[in-house]
């Protein structure tokens, strides 16, 4: 059954408990679902299974680091196939969101980051940062996001949706995101990750456009989302892409239309 089927019977106030319900049980480093993940073992798209390569992907957001790793087949690596629970609760929780909002059609604005907290509003400062993509500070109630400077406004858009997800479930729930294991990888990172390319590409909206464009760099633009981004929904969502023209993009140091 697709994401739009399940939510037909699954009321929006189930499908966020249940997300949080998760994240607080989890331990910030692990999937909390995923040894009895049925979709998982079914062949769905898992974040833990591909944390590796969303890492490397969305690292090259700002600039391609030259380290020679990147080949055809880690482009192609991510499962066709039915996201897992996490992701769906995920995607859920983005498309409510976005209903919220009003929106209707991509570009999705900026300004619908501010439905996280209405009642204290949310300032968001755009300062150069010399290791950090974006950070979150709650200052005498009210909560300040930064985006670094250095990064094309493109990008920003994306880590302001990434930091919006830790708002949102720091009013749900207490979870945790600063725990790393051995190999430094955070779980709960990953699903920031996913709920800002839910919000901003929306696989649904997704798989609309592409019909219409047949072309990354032309979807990236109309979605205002870095190439990278475009080319992970359309994998995600198992649609046809070129990786010969996302293999030129990296061969010129740019990912961005």
């Amino acid at each position: 059954m697709s994401t739009e089927g399940v939510s037909m019977v699954r009321t929006a106030s189930n499908w966020e408990t249940e997300l949080w319900s998760c994240v607080s049980a989890g331990d910030g480093v692990c999937c909390p679902l995923y040894s009895d993940c049925d979709f998982r073992k079914r062949g769905g798209w898992c974040l833990s299974e591909q944390y590796e390569y969303l890492v490397l992907c969305y690292s090259r957001l700002a600039r391609l680091e030259n380290d020679g790793t990147l080949s055809p087949a880690e482009l192609n690596c991510i499962n066709v196939g039915s996201p897992c629970q996490m992701l769906r609760l995920v995607e859920f929780v983005a498309e409510n969101f976005i209903r919220r909002g009003g929106i209707l059609c991509p570009p999705v604005p900026t300004s619908l980051a501010m439905l996280a907290d209405k009642p204290n509003n949310i300032e968001v400062r755009t300062v150069p940062l010399k290791f950090y993509r974006g950070g979150l500070w709650q200052l005498d109630g009210k909560w300040v996001v930064q985006l670094n400077s250095n990064e094309n406004p493109t990008a920003r858009r994306f880590f302001l949706f990434h930091e919006i997800f830790h708002i949102l479930a720091h009013h749900k729930t207490t979870p945790v995101f600063s725990r790393v294991d051995s190999e430094g990888r955070f779980f709960n990172e990953g699903l920031a990750d996913h709920f800002a390319l839910s919000v901003l590409a929306p696989p649904r909206w997704v798989k609309r456009e592409w019909a219409k464009f047949k072309d990354i760099s032309r979807m990236a633009a109309y979605f205002d989302v870095p190439y990278i981004v475009m080319f992970v929904m359309l994998r995600y969502v198992g649609l046809a892409v070129l990786l010969s023209s996302l293999l030129t993009l990296l061969a010129l140091e740019t990912l961005f239309c």
